[in-house]
């Protein structure tokens, strides 16, 4: 099929050559080109070529670029998995628009088939805009350097007298706070959150030119930008609640303490004496640590790290994670929390022997039952530093697969559950070797990578993309010895709400029970 460029579109007569690979033009605008005449034809595909300048995700059903057709030409290709439109040419799945996004550079010169984009689309904004499935790389943007990306296109703006009559061009908002009016906070709770310039609030940078929102400075940028903050947090946490949570936003802790309210809930579900079994605790990509930490340090429950990335915590990390221990542990004994920091132990309690009793807690638990004021400051810090040298869990660098019962013998067998916490791509390994060795398991799902495991299906049939599609997957899946003859250990994978921000569903299995063959 012969390639085509926008102005060919119109005037078939008169095709445009394609410009080499090169920058964006310094001025440019949206043309305002009529496609009435290609809207009338019959939904077939028609060929474009020209160079990436723009690309935004939506959300994740939802991308499009902005491609320079000629030096005084642009349009907008949308890709879509959401196109409920009848007679569609040709659909797109979300695990195709995933693979398609990722192949998105900014400057390569492409080539691609386009159709009519919906009347909907088409309405909101002045230039052309089609829609696409699939594209092909004929040219890469060359050298190191990233390709300066230009500005989106956008969509068509209202034009209303109030609005121009307060917008601003950002090159011309240097007034001092000093001229701003008196009665700012009543400006801006009446005026509409539309009006305001989202990249100026959030950066005070716009790289529109021609940008008609408001661009706020001094005193009234301050006040819209700590309600803007306010309002899309409170808006995020709301969104993320999801339909069946029991938790309540406001009795939410914030999403940085997930590791207290994990610890807390394995300790309440399965208590210290069954998790202190065996060799532990075995969490599976604990990144940092943070969560084994809590458990051996907090609880006196041993915990061991397996994570694949050699992580090479800095020291100011690792005081902030013990005072966040010390300040809890001082709130669970009735304290308000800043106790820790007016007393400290005369001298370490060293848990006696690291290796007779590795799972109890460690100095951390004495803390406040002297007055350390008498002490040296020389002395003060020789105590910290030894201190900090106990906040340490054993730590495994490997991966959970087949190969880690060979490189780690004893160590699964041992451990009394395998968990995870917002583990990524290891969550499903977790519940598959969980499930093989008998073991109990609680994970807390978060990312799906639907990308990186196509396979994966609902026993419905249905594609796992969603999280909680996800988390439905993982309840879903059978031991593999459920059906064979010998004992079966199988038991109810269950799932339960956590009270924090978030991805906050924790999925998992009790304690196995034997049962006894029926003769």
């Amino acid at each position: 099929m012969a390639q085509t460029s926008l102005a060919s579109l119109q005037h078939p007569t008169t095709p445009s050559p394609s410009p080499p690979l090169q920058p964006p033009a310094t001025a440019t605008s949206a043309q305002s080109t009529s496609l009435q005449s290609y809207h009338e034809q019959d939904t077939t595909f028609q060929r474009l070529t020209g160079q990436v300048v723009h690309a935004r995700k939506c959300y994740k059903r939802l991308f499009f670029i902005d491609l320079r057709i000629s030096e005084q030409e642009k349009l907008t290709v949308l890709f879509r998995s959401d196109d409920l439109r009848e007679l569609l040419p040709q659909p797109l799945t979300d695990l195709e628009l995933v693979s398609r996004w990722k192949r998105v550079k900014r400057g390569d010169r492409i080539t691609l088939q386009v159709f009519a984009a919906s009347e909907e689309e088409s309405a909101k904004r002045d230039h052309a805009v089609f829609q696409a499935t699939d594209f092909s790389v004929l040219e890469s943007w060359p050298g190191d350097n990233p390709f300066p990306s230009e500005p989106a296109l956008g969509l068509k703006e209202p034009m209303d007298s109030s609005l121009s009559s307060a917008s601003k061009p950002s090159s011309s908002l240097s007034t001092s706070a000093s001229s701003e009016s008196s009665d700012h906070q009543e400006q801006i709770e009446t005026d509409s959150w539309r009006e305001y310039c989202k990249f100026w609030i959030n950066s005070q940078k716009c790289l529109k030119k021609d940008c008609r929102m408001r661009h706020p400075t001094g005193q009234e940028y301050a006040e819209v930008q700590q309600m803007w903050v306010k309002e899309r947090t409170q808006a995020r946490r709301e969104r993320s609640k999801l339909q069946d949570d029991p938790h309540s936003i406001s009795s939410k802790v914030p999403h940085s303490q997930r590791a207290y309210i994990f610890c807390r809930w394995l300790v309440d579900k399965y208590g210290k004496e069954y998790l202190n079994s065996g060799s532990g605790v075995l969490d599976v990509a604990g990144g940092k640590g943070e969560i084994s930490l809590f458990l051996t340090h907090m609880f006196g429950i041993r915990s061991t790290v397996v994570e694949p990335n050699v992580r090479r915590d800095k020291p100011y990390q690792r005081r902030n994670l013990m005072d966040v221990i010390q300040k809890q542990m001082d709130i669970e004994a009735g304290g308000d929390g800043n106790f820790y920091r007016k007393y400290a132990p005369v001298s370490p309690k060293l848990d006696q022997d690291a290796d007779s009793s590795p799972g109890a807690p460690s100095a951390m638990a004495d803390l406040g039952q002297n007055d350390n004021s008498a002490l040296d400051l020389k002395e003060r810090r020789r105590l910290k530093k030894q201190k900090m040298a106990q906040f340490v869990v054993p730590r495994l660098c490997s991966l959970l697969d087949d190969q880690f019962v060979v490189k780690h013998p004893g160590v699964l067998e041992k451990a009394s559950i395998i968990i995870g916490m917002h583990p990524d791509q290891a969550t499903e390994p977790i519940v598959t070797m969980a499930l093989q060795h008998h073991k109990p398991f609680a994970v807390v799902p978060c990312c799906v990578f639907a990308h990186e495991n196509p396979q994966r299906r609902l026993l419905g049939g249905g594609e796992v993309n969603a999280t909680l599609d996800f988390i439905q997957y993982l309840m879903e899946k059978s031991d593999p010895y459920a059906k064979s003859s010998s004992p079966s250990r199988l038991t109810d994978v269950h799932k339960e709400f956590l009270p924090f921000d978030g991805m906050n569903i924790v999925v998992f299995r009790h304690h196995f029970i034997e049962l006894k063959k029926v003769e």
